[in-house]
């Protein structure tokens, strides 16, 4: 005899999962592994599988009783797929090979069923939830954007134009999608109701869906003549240019802008912008200060001098000390990012930029300039001394082992 597996495992959810996590875990593998949708040899017994795993998990007492003593606490319990329970599991296996041809009554598949089953029934029976090819469809209140700005803009701070579209209440029908009041009539098929009962017989018994009517969505009525102007939908389409402030200091975010969304009844949804800031390949950001690498000649850095830096505003001439180093960084003060939002002194402020000196490759000399460069590296260099010192001292200490 196979051993079972665990029923976690089946359903692909931790030991800790909620009820919820179960039954859309559950919901997601029958829809997968149902034998109507599943051709491959082993989906019934998969399908088997995963009904038995649900069945205990979904129960709060047979869960505790498996997760204290595993298969054993629950043995007999799980009806499954193919077992003698009535309900779901007797349904299931009649229809796959079952004994009994009675006359079965079920509801299902509507919608506000929270039966796991109302998905797969549906699947099987024409689920009527999908079938709202005469209704409006729900217009979602908010609109989400992508807008993407450049670093220096991120820096500066910036006004940008944005266009979008925008759904806005047709101003013929005034949201009805009909041509005119007199052309929304009651459903006939729901008298109104919005929901109908549909009956499906089987060599295994009658099978009854309650469900919402495709004919009018399940509002109870339908539109004789569509309006003319927004062709049903109640909606129509605008287009909007918004001015955006920047402001300078942005990071990644996201702008919240109510009132500019679609318009849902009387009132207009929120727009949310989703700004990101593209990298730069002069300067890097790290909190409220700006880097940038700057090449520099190892002779201008040694015996001092002007260079010319990269700043987010153009470039700038700086004056660099005598002896500065590789790797070395120069704070130059109010060529960082402007901070428009933060008002300090009684104006704006700018925050610094550092720069990082990196010595660019020696320029090409000739024999005279050589000879030169050549007496003044006779000068010895104390950092290099004690740096040759702790070389001896420690080549000669393991030389001694």
């Amino acid at each position: 005899m196979a051993t079972k597996r665990d029923y976690y495992e089946v359903l692909g959810v931790a030991k800790n999962a909620s009820q919820d996590e179960i039954k859309k875990a559950f919901r997601r593998l029958a829809m997968q592994y149902h034998p109507d949708r599943n051709k491959a040899p082993d989906a019934e017994a998969k399908f088997k599988e995963i009904n038995e795993a649900y069945e205990i998990l979904s129960d709060p007492q047979k869960k505790q009783a498996y997760d204290q003593y595993g298969h054993a606490g629950v043995n007999g319990q799980a009806q499954g797929f193919g077992g003698g329970g009535a309900g779901f599991e007797d349904i299931f296996s009649q229809f796959f090979g079952g004994r009994n041809n009675g006359n079965v009554k079920f509801s299902f598949g509507g919608e506000d069923d929270d039966s796991p089953f109302g998905d797969i029934f549906g699947s099987l029976f024409g689920n009527q939830r999908n079938k709202r090819a005469s209704a409006k469809q729900q217009i979602p209140k908010d609109i989400e954007l992508n807008l993407q700005i450049s670093f220096l803009d991120s820096v500066r701070g910036a006004i940008k134009n944005v266009k979008y579209e925008y759904l806005e209440v047709c101003p013929h029908c005034h949201g009805s999608g009909a041509e005119s009041p007199s052309d929304i009539k009651t459903c006939p098929h729901c008298n109104g109701s919005g929901r109908v009962t549909v009956q499906q017989k089987t060599p295994f018994g009658t099978f009854q869906q309650s469900g919402i009517c495709s004919h009018c969505g399940g509002s109870g009525k339908v539109i004789m003549h569509k309006c003319h102007v927004c062709n049903g939908s109640g909606t129509v389409k605008k287009v909007q240019t918004l001015e955006v402030n920047i402001p300078g200091g942005i990071s990644n975010t996201t702008k919240v802008i109510n009132g500019y969304g679609n318009t849902v009844g009387k009132n207009r949804g929120t727009l949310y912008i989703h700004i990101t800031v593209l990298s730069n390949p002069l300067f890097t950001r790290n909190g409220d200060k700006i880097y940038a690498k700057v090449l520099v000649d190892p002779l201008v850095a040694i015996a001092g001098g002007v260079i010319t830096i990269p700043t987010p505003y153009g470039v700038k001439d700086v004056l660099i000390k005598q002896g500065t180093a590789n790797g070395d960084e120069i704070t130059i003060a109010g060529s960082g990012i402007n901070f428009s939002e933060k008002k300090m002194f009684g104006g704006n402020k700018r925050g610094d930029l550092i720069i990082v000196i990196q010595y660019a490759k020696p320029n090409t000399y000739n024999n005279d300039e050589l000879a030169r460069i050549n007496l003044l590296s006779k000068k010895p260099n104390e950092v290099v001394n004690d740096y040759l010192r702790k070389i001896e001292k420690e080549l000669g200490r393991e030389s001694k082992k």
